[in-house]
């Protein structure tokens, strides 16, 4: 028999490409995965495994059995875990479509991430799966996970990141890939979604209303609704947190990384301190970040600009009038400009650059070596950065006149 034939043969069972196939209703797919402090071993693994026939509901046959079996395991890693829900679960674990990762803050601060190089290394984990921070352990944030409006909760929280372009009070990336890849960079520090259980899970009152996003997720004054919150972020450096940034200072992040889109805000009303007025303010020009000197104190300047619609404003003060406009944008400049500078102090304090200034001061070095000498993360500790923030007012909604102005605010 020629030896091409003879080949041939021996290589015909290995082109019909389904030698270890597996067909979907032998896997037990898990679509998040939480990771706490373990008693006997390093990690409590807690794994939401999705249950596909009461995910499509009552039309597919699921009736009222829950979408989701949610269980933990003790291991000292990811892949470690396989062996032990093996042993119970009784189809085989894949982590393919795996969409996040929660990790307990109190972990998160005193280890940092040390399970992060196999989160990069795992062939099955997404690199589009995103990080997320819990204040509470990770366990009891997934199973208090019961979303009212969609049946699958990692959907759910998918879908509460979406948030960053719509009010601008979660950061604009937390995935995995982003975070390892400035991890490695070393010219920005890494940041996470922030998210808590509400304080009404355990009876409490919720807190009185808030003028503006100055809180984060477990802090938000409302009634009702699943017992969940993302708001804020956990901020790094390197890989151990070391603090939260509120919503707002998170809006006032994505404005100097350029990313900030629109939001609407309610503040104190210049005319009327009692008054609020609520604007609709989204990006004007890019922003810009002027690297102005170097050395053992580095000075940066960052230029935002924004642009404001007015929505309501009560007080009945006539801000189109061309000197009330004026006042009206100085007053939402200050309120920037003052989110800004306590950000900026905020990471300064904990020596962490999330807003990303050392993207813009290592294009003066002419090689990685010296870069790396520089040693920005404790240089921008030192650093003198100041923001100038300008507003223009476009539009005053459907209307210029204030519509239900009192007496004494038509006279102003």
């Amino acid at each position: 028999m020629p030896r091409k034939l003879l080949a041939l043969i021996v290589l015909l069972p290995l082109l019909a490409g389904c030698w270890n196939k597996m067909e979907i209703e032998e896997g037990a797919y898990v679509l998040a995965v939480g990771i706490d402090e373990g008693w006997s071993s390093p990690y409590a693994i807690t794994v939401v495994i999705a249950k596909p026939r009461a995910l499509a509901g009552k039309e597919g046959g699921g009736g009222d059995e829950p979408p989701v079996l949610i269980t933990t395991v003790e291991a000292p890693s990811l892949a470690a875990t396989t062996t032990i829900l093996h042993g119970y679960v009784g189809r085989q674990v894949q982590f393919h479509h795996t969409q996040a990762i929660f990790v307990h803050e109190r972990l998160a601060r005193e280890q940092g991430l040390p399970f992060f190089d196999e989160l990069a290394r795992f062939r099955q984990l997404r690199e589009t799966a995103f990080l997320v921070v819990t204040r509470d352990r990770a366990a009891q944030f997934l199973r208090a996970l019961k979303p009212e409006l969609d049946n699958n909760p990692a959907k759910f929280i998918e879908q509460l990141t979406y948030h960053s372009r719509t009010s601008g009070t979660l950061p604009a990336a937390s995935q995995l890939s982003s975070v390892m890849a400035l991890l490695n960079a070393r010219y920005q520090e890494p940041i996470a979604y922030y998210a808590a259980l509400t304080g009404e899970a355990d009876g409490a009152d919720a807190r009185a209303p808030e003028r503006e996003a100055h809180v984060v997720a477990g802090e938000l004054p409302r009634r009702g609704g699943p017992p969940v919150e993302m708001m804020g972020a956990a901020v790094f450096r390197g890989s151990r947190m070391v603090g939260v940034l509120s919503g707002e200072e998170v809006r006032a992040l994505l404005g100097l990384q350029n990313r900030f889109q629109g939001a609407y805000i309610a503040f104190d009303d210049p005319g009327e301190p009692d008054q609020f007025i609520t604007l609709r303010i989204s990006r004007g020009r890019p922003s810009r970040i002027v690297v102005e000197r170097l050395g053992e104190k580095p000075a940066i300047r960052a230029y935002l600009t924004l642009e404001a619609e007015v929505v309501a404003m009560p007080s009945g003060i006539d801000y189109a009038r061309p000197g009330k406009q004026a006042d009206l944008e100085r007053a939402i400049e200050k309120h920037f400009q003052e989110t800004v500078t306590r950000l900026i102090e905020k990471t300064q304090r904990w020596g962490s650059d999330v807003a990303g200034f050392g993207r813009h001061a290592v294009a003066a070095f002419p090689t990685v070596q010296a870069w790396e000498a520089y040693d920005w993360q404790n240089k921008y500790a030192e650093a003198e950065i100041t923001a100038t923030v300008d507003v223009s007012l476009r539009r005053y909604g459907l209307t210029l006149a204030p519509t239900h102005a009192s007496e004494e605010g038509m006279r102003r």
